[in-house]
């Protein structure tokens, strides 16, 4: 007989016993007192990550059976604003770095690290699942869930470390860090969709390796957002509080 409880008890297992789970970029967002580079640096490549994974769950949504793509697009549409597009989640991220300090004509002008310049090309083999990067045997719509579940129970705990290091600069409280509630309720969502594809399509094996692959990509994340912060360590310009 088939048990919810068991799919989300492999998930969290997968999760917590990945090597990005205890990533030292957590250790170092804990310790730091960031910098005005550093802030620039970490939310620039933050943010090219973050606009790639809003565009892949629009395609996400269009490969989902009917009954999964509500899951899928409650997700978008907060991302967009929930209507409203200037409470998008971009602008949210931008005025975190605009209140710290960062001079809004030079954000973009950061560099984007190697590492995440390879997690945005490895992430859409699992939001994106081809023919040619697939096995056979596995359903696409199924892995791409994997892959959303991965995203969203690591983002919480992104969240809650970045909150750390920003609430030593006075913004605890920014809108931004709203994501850690709205995470944890697309992480219901989420969940919910791996349960439907392991449940209605026999898709635990690959929902399970949506999830791995993700969490293997978010290796190449973690590395290259750290590599940013450490670039931009010597600055002894330093953030307004």
């Amino acid at each position: 007989m088939y048990r919810e409880s068991c799919l989300k008890e492999d998930i969290f297992k997968f999760i917590e016993e990945h090597d990005c789970y205890s990533h030292p970029l957590f250790a170092y967002l804990n310790d730091c007192n960031l910098t005005l580079d550093q802030a620039k640096y970490f939310l620039r490549n933050y943010d090219v990550h973050a606009g790639l994974l809003r565009r892949l769950l629009l395609k996400a949504a269009s490969i989902m059976p009917e009954a999964a793509v509500g899951f899928v697009l409650e997700n978008v549409r907060n991302e967009y604003g929930n209507g409203n597009y200037r409470k998008n989640h971009r602008d949210q991220l931008r005025d975190l770095a605009y209140k710290v300090g960062v001079d809004p004509a030079n954000f973009c002008n950061a560099p984007i690290s190697t590492g995440i310049k390879e997690f945005l090309k490895k992430v859409v083999n699992y939001y994106c699942p081809t023919r040619e990067n697939t096995p056979k045997n596995l359903f696409k719509p199924a892995i791409v869930a994997g892959a959303i579940t991965a995203t969203e129970l690591m983002a919480i705990k992104e969240f809650e470390f970045m909150q750390k290091a920003f609430a030593k600069l006075g913004q605890a409280n920014h809108i931004w860090f709203d994501h850690i509630a709205i995470e944890a309720s697309h992480t219901d969502e989420s969940l919910m969709l791996a349960n439907h594809f392991a449940k209605e399509f026999n898709g635990k094996s690959s929902v399970l390796y949506g999830l791995s692959g993700v969490l293997d990509t978010n290796m190449f994340l973690y590395d290259g957002l750290l590599q940013v912060l450490k670039i931009a360590q010597n600055s002894n310009i330093h953030v307004r509080a």
